[in-house]
């Protein structure tokens, strides 16, 4: 576990340095409120992949009362998320666990080197990799914005060194276990959730499936990250409009990597 420094001054825990300003990046510069998204001070939020908590600190800067609860399955970043969580005031909850479409256990590739990249999908994982080696590499044209963020981590200066980037990139294979919405809202006593945030490298919608008829009533808004393609984006957005959600789309900075990464935002 290290320290790093947010653009902000800010201290926190991480296991790469280097991810931290590029997740930084993502989190912070993203107007929800243009995407037609609202933050209740006191509202119930839940931080589904939750990585080392950035989106939960977000979170807590916009809402001081907020009730916050953050998943994450890889026990590594969960202990950094679980430090990161309890650092805010108040504090957040952390759980360690994965959501799915139903209970168990799985196996999901975990990338030590970009802890931000693990999933159980393993092509989405390859995908997301092939597109950060891209934008590192220079193979793929990076906006004003992200290129100045990864010149700052340093990461442009490791880029052409291949052997560093395959091990960067290696996954590990953990196993983790799976529950799901539904089931955690019901332990958690949660009958409203004014925002849901997915980012799950690929499980998006088994998290989605995991989520009785019975609930989705309690759900206000969503943010869900989808690393499925661009077709599978709109299946999933029009799913939502259909059950009384407006939405709009835009792009994941990994996009300019050639990774199909899109954002799906829906409020009632």
């Amino acid at each position: 576990m290290q320290s790093a420094t947010l653009p902000d001054g800010r201290s926190v825990f991480c296991l790469n340095t280097y991810e931290v300003d590029f997740g930084a990046h993502e989190i912070f510069s993203d107007d929800l409120a243009a995407h037609g998204l609202s933050l209740p001070a006191d509202g119930t939020y839940l931080d589904v992949g939750a990585n080392i908590g950035l989106f939960s600190l977000y979170l807590r800067d916009h809402c001081p009362q907020a009730r916050i609860v953050a998943f994450e399955p890889m026990p590594a970043v969960f202990a950094v998320l679980e430090r990161n969580a309890a650092a805010l005031v108040p504090p957040a909850q952390a759980i360690q666990l994965a959501l799915g479409a139903e209970p168990g256990w799985a196996e999901f590739d975990y990338f030590p080197g970009v802890a931000a990249l693990s999933t159980q999908n393993r092509a989405v994982g390859q995908t997301m990799a092939a597109g950060l080696r891209q934008l590192l590499g220079g193979g793929a044209i990076a906006g004003d914005d992200v290129q100045e963020v990864l010149e700052r981590s340093g990461a442009t200066q490791v880029a052409a060194d291949t052997a560093f980037l395959d091990q960067l990139l290696r996954p590990e294979t953990v196993r983790a276990q799976i529950d799901t919405l539904s089931a955690q809202m019901q332990a958690l006593g949660i009958d409203r959730v004014d925002l849901l945030k997915i980012d799950t490298e690929g499980a998006e919608r088994e998290v989605l499936a995991g989520l009785d008829e019975a609930d989705w009533p309690k759900i206000q808004q969503l943010l869900v990250e989808v690393h499925l393609g661009e077709e599978v984006t709109e299946i999933m957005a029009e799913d939502l409009r259909r059950r009384g959600f407006r939405t709009s789309v835009g792009t994941h900075p990994l996009a300019q990597g050639g990774a199909a990464v899109f954002h799906i935002y829906a409020a009632r």
